[in-house]
């Protein structure tokens, strides 16, 4: 693939980026600048930000139900697909900015990550994201730092994905009453949250009064299951989304029994809750659970060499996992054993999935634990093109219908926002071709493979080669 410019915001590197290398180029010292890492990244790579861009001569997946278009040129103008159709029928115009193809690789839309938690706001996470093709996000622990970065994060030149998120926790802790549970919903909904965030328990009559009030206000109610309440409140009270497969086990299912499975999932289809399984979060629990070893080897991943070294040093004395009870191990091997069949279950039923990953939990590196759960998911009996529209276009769908009616994306459609992912072949054959794109555009703004090495390099701390301009 060729990058041709026709104008002069074509790709330039800034040099005063690699100037402020040099003067903070220790990892000790870059760790206190976290937030400017990622605008640096922004800077260092220069992004194609013309009004207009071309794609010439890709196959596009475009996640609508219908086959792969071949041999396509897509415009986006302003952040948005402005027109589609194929080579020799669509000009392009004068002065776009043109990513030449061959008729060989595709474009697909922008993962989702629908289950993330940006802790204390870290800006400096978000190019690992970009960086594997993640151009959405949903936080799911938010305050008013994440309101602040989710309006940032809707600017093309912002260097990360497109963020929407929850308030802070819901659970009887929190919540002790039901008149409680109305005014935290009232002000989650006045604060300008996406979602009200459930995790933990709550009594049968704060639950009631919650769910309630989410629906007066307009606000979905998305996390865990209640433990302390039979599933069957879950979906009598409409909350929207589930977040974790294993909550089904705990409140749902007498057994790991997949009979029980396919009635829970006929269920949930029928009061519409979708479902975002972690299947890969709960393979990374099981991995490490009272187990120095399992952290041990998830830390020897060769994603984990892209964390900020504050992180990756956090990682190395967590015991969130490695610290739980041994006597219990066996029973989440068996609960990790039954998610594959629980899941494959809710999927032939009909169950609306959605792809997270709980990064950056310990083990869960940011944008690429989203390709370990793109695989599980497949692992599990999901059909490649049912998996990628979990990452597509079901989280695209589950905003409109919950959030912004208006908000477009998931699918590479005229009017969609421009959140495109280039790989080398047709991710329908093979889903792992998503792992390292050839290059990613978030709200219009193009990074090819080039610029998501720079990105990856300046997370880390890893000194960035003086590249000529490409």
């Amino acid at each position: 693939m060729r990058v041709r410019t026709r104008d002069t915001a074509g790709f330039v590197l800034v040099v005063g980026t690699f100037v402020a290398l040099v003067v903070h180029g220790t990892a000790d010292h870059q760790d206190t600048h976290l937030p400017v890492v990622a605008d640096a990244g922004g800077a260092a790579t220069s992004p194609a930000t013309a009004p207009t861009l071309a794609f010439v001569d890709f196959n596009v997946v475009q996640m609508d139900g219908q086959d792969v278009l071949r041999r396509q040129v897509v415009i986006v103008r302003d952040g948005f697909v402005s027109r589609i159709g194929p080579v020799g029928v669509v000009d392009v115009p004068t002065a776009a900015t043109v990513v030449q193809g061959d008729g060989s690789a595709y474009l697909v839309p922008g993962l989702v990550d629908a289950h993330v938690h940006l802790e204390d706001a870290r800006e400096d996470l978000l190019p690992l994201f970009l960086a594997s093709g993640v151009t959405t996000v949903f936080n799911l622990r938010g305050d008013e730092r994440h309101l602040e970065l989710r309006a940032r994060s809707r600017d093309p030149e912002f260097v990360g994905p497109t963020i929407f998120t929850s308030g802070p926790f819901v659970h009887d802790g929190a919540v002790r009453s039901a008149d409680e549970a109305r005014r935290t919903v009232e002000a989650q909904a006045r604060a300008g949250y996406d979602f009200v965030k459930i995790h933990g328990d709550l009594s049968a009559e704060s639950y009631a009064a919650l769910m309630t009030t989410a629906r007066d206000a307009g606000i979905p109610v998305v996390g865990h299951a209640p433990r302390n309440l039979p599933f069957s409140a879950v979906l009598e009270h409409g909350q929207v989304g589930v977040v974790h497969a294993e909550e089904l086990i705990y409140t749902g299912l007498h057994s790991l029994d997949p009979e029980q499975a396919k009635s829970i999932a006929t269920e949930m289809v029928r009061a519409g809750t979708w479902l975002t399984p972690t299947l890969s979060t709960f393979a990374n629990i099981a991995e490490q659970w009272a187990s120095p070893e399992g952290l041990a080897a998830r830390l020897a991943e060769p994603e984990v060499r892209y964390l900020p070294r504050s992180l990756r040093q956090t990682w190395e004395r967590s015991e969130v996992y490695v610290g739980r009870p041994a006597r219990e191990r066996a029973r989440i091997q068996d609960m990790y054993a039954f998610h594959g069949p629980l899941v494959r279950a809710m999927d032939l039923a009909g169950v609306r999935l959605l792809t997270g990953t709980d990064a950056p939990l310990p083990g869960m590196v940011p944008g690429a634990s989203l390709h370990d759960e793109l695989a599980a998911l497949e692992a599990a009996g999901v059909t490649a093109k049912r998996v990628l529209a979990a990452a597509t276009s079901n989280a695209g769908r589950f905003i409109q219908e919950n959030v912004d009616s208006t908000a477009l994306f998931g699918t590479i459609l005229v009017g969609a926002r421009a959140d495109i992912v280039l790989v080398a072949g047709d991710p329908m054959d093979d889903l792992g071709l998503l792992r390292r794109p050839l290059g990613v555009m978030v709200r219009g703004t193009w990074y090819d493979r080039a610029d998501l090495d720079r990105m990856l390099a300046l997370v880390s701390g890893d000194r960035v080669a003086d590249e000529a301009p490409h």
